[in-house]
């Protein structure tokens, strides 16, 4: 895990530190499309989300004629510039699902400060890096042709929103370590018009690029009218692009859980009954059963693995965890590895 998030910044710190952070602040558990503050409110708490999504809502007049919407999730910091500049609430922040808020208030500060002095240093980090993302980024919603930098000091949510909100026609494309261009998305007007990650394509692969929380390497948006490789030959996405990445970000929640339900990856799957039964009429899982018939088929004509079966379907692998898991309760298949049970 990164340590620019808090989680990351949290393995750094002593017991007695973490003892601190704990007793000087407080976590609430707020339901799904709860306003948690508004524009024009006084402010005098920060926030960092542990579990879920919030919508980050733009209330100036200047934005009245689009919305204006920009999510957070897990990690994210909200809510501390109002509070250590004491000044009104600029935003309106909006639960999407239901949160997990790890809550510090302004009254805490100094003994917070006395106690734990690295938390201020590491807001200060984390607004420099905000600082620099909204300064380089000011180029994309301009008329430049060109954007680059490294995800180490970028995070791709900020970038596809960026992209998204300033309404851009052009490529980005994501490279890994080695240089090699391992993602390249097509944008019209902002919206994600064609995507390729890897072998996958259309809202697998955007779904794919956003399901783990830090890449390494690099990126480069460049306006231009017409995509450059082949992820033309992909389906068009039609999704609304704020509705895609807010269903990208629930996902990421959710695959923490089933990776860790996971214990192996690598092991292999064996089918245990001779055909996939239909789940019940009204069951939620009815959506997994077209996935569920083509893992069960290649699991019944060979030896595959989780990760051999990533490679040979077009799903994320929120997708297909899901589904294997689904296939593993009911008694459908097995890993040669225990599946770890539920907490």
């Amino acid at each position: 895990m990164s340590k620019s998030d808090f989680f990351g910044f949290c393995t750094t710190l002593k017991p007695v530190e973490l003892k601190a952070i704990g007793e000087l602040s407080h976590v609430e558990h707020i339901e799904e499309g709860v306003t948690i503050y508004s524009s024009g409110d006084p402010s005098d708490s920060l926030y960092i989300i542990n579990r879920g999504a919030v919508a980050v809502i733009h209330e100036d007049p200047r934005y009245a004629d689009r919305a204006d919407i920009s999510y957070l999730s897990r990690g994210d910091m909200f809510g501390e510039i109002d509070v250590l500049t004491d000044s009104y609430r600029r935003n309106a922040i909006r639960t999407c699902e239901p949160v997990s808020l790890q809550c510090f208030r302004r009254e805490d500060f100094p003994e917070i400060i006395r106690r734990v002095p690295s938390f201020f240093y590491f807001i200060a980090q984390r607004l420099a890096t905000r600082f620099v993302q909204v300064t380089d980024m000011a180029f994309v919603q301009s008329h430049c042709l060109e954007l680059s930098g490294s995800l180490e000091n970028f995070d791709l949510v900020t970038i596809y929103q960026t992209i998204v909100n300033s309404n851009q026609t052009g490529e980005l494309a994501v490279y890994n370590t080695l240089g090699e261009a391992v993602a390249v998305f097509f944008f019209l007007k902002g919206h994600p018009l064609h995507a390729q990650y890897y072998h996958l394509h259309g809202e697998e692969a955007l779904f794919q690029l956003f399901l783990h929380e830090r890449i390494e390497g690099t990126f480069s948006f460049s306006k231009m009218e017409q995509p450059s490789g082949d992820e033309t030959n992909s389906p068009q996405i039609s999704r609304n692009p704020t509705d895609l990445l807010f269903s990208a970000l629930q996902f990421r929640d959710e695959f923490r859980e089933l990776a860790r339900r996971i214990v192996d990856p690598t092991a292999i799957l064996r089918p245990l009954k001779p055909e996939v039964e239909r789940p019940e009429e009204n069951s939620e899982d009815r959506e997994l059963e077209p996935l569920a018939g083509q893992i069960f088929l290649l699991v019944q004509q060979g030896a595959y693995s989780v990760d051999d079966l990533f490679q040979l379907l077009q799903v994320c692998e929120h997708k297909l965890y899901k589904t294997i898991l689904y296939l593993a309760e009911t008694g459908h298949l097995e890993l040669q590895t225990q599946i770890a049970a539920t907490a």
